[in-house]
C-alpha cells in the first residue's frame, strides 16, 4: 500500500494547536489518523512561519514557542519534511501568481502549490477553500467557505 504524503498548510497547523480554533477536533484527529498511518508528513517553511505568527498574535509567545519546539522535534525524528522555499522556487511562485487571474489565489497559495508539485503530494490537510483550485484532496472533509 502506498504511504499517502500529505501537505499541511497554516490553517491546519493552527487548527491543531489553537484549542479555540472552530476546526481544532477535526484537525487533531485527523493528525493522528495521519500519524497513525505512518503518513508522509510534508510543510514548508511559509507555512512554519505563517503559523508562527498567527499563534503569537492569537494566543502568545509561549504557544508559538511550543509549536516550534514540537516542529524542530519532528523534522530530527524526520515524522515531518520540510520544504525550504529557495530563491529559484520563490521565483517560480511569484511568475506563477503574476500569471493567475484567479482572484481567490494569493501569494501564499502559489508557494504552497510549488510545494505540492516538487513532493509530488496526494492530499492537502487544510480548511482553505482556495486550495480547491490544485485539483487534489483537502482533508479533513469539512464543510468549506
Amino acid at each position: 500500500m502506498k504511504i499517502m504524503t500529505t501537505f499541511i498548510d497554516s490553517s491546519a497547523w493552527i487548527a491543531i494547536i489553537d484549542v479555540d480554533d472552530p476546526h481544532h477536533q477535526k484537525a487533531t484527529e485527523f493528525f493522528e489518523y495521519l500519524l497513525e498511518r505512518d503518513a508522509k508528513l510534508v510543510t514548508n517553511n511559509l507555512m512554519i512561519d505563517e503559523t508562527l505568527d498567527r499563534l503569537k498574535n492569537l494566543a502568545n509567545v509561549e504557544l508559538a514557542a511550543q509549536f516550534m519546539r514540537i516542529i524542530d522535534e519532528a523534522l530530527l525524528t524526520i515524522s515531518l519534511r520540510m520544504d525550504w522555499i529557495s530563491r529559484r522556487v520563490r521565483r517560480n511562485a511569484i511568475n506563477n501568481f503574476l500569471r493567475s487571474t484567479n482572484p481567490a489565489l494569493h501569494m501564499r497559495h502559489f508557494f504552497i502549490k510549488e510545494t505540492l508539485k516538487r513532493k509530488k503530494v496526494d492530499m492537502i490537510f487544510s480548511f482553505d477553500p482556495s486550495l480547491k483550485e490544485f485539483n487534489l484532496p483537502i482533508m479533513p472533509q469539512v464543510e468549506l467557505k
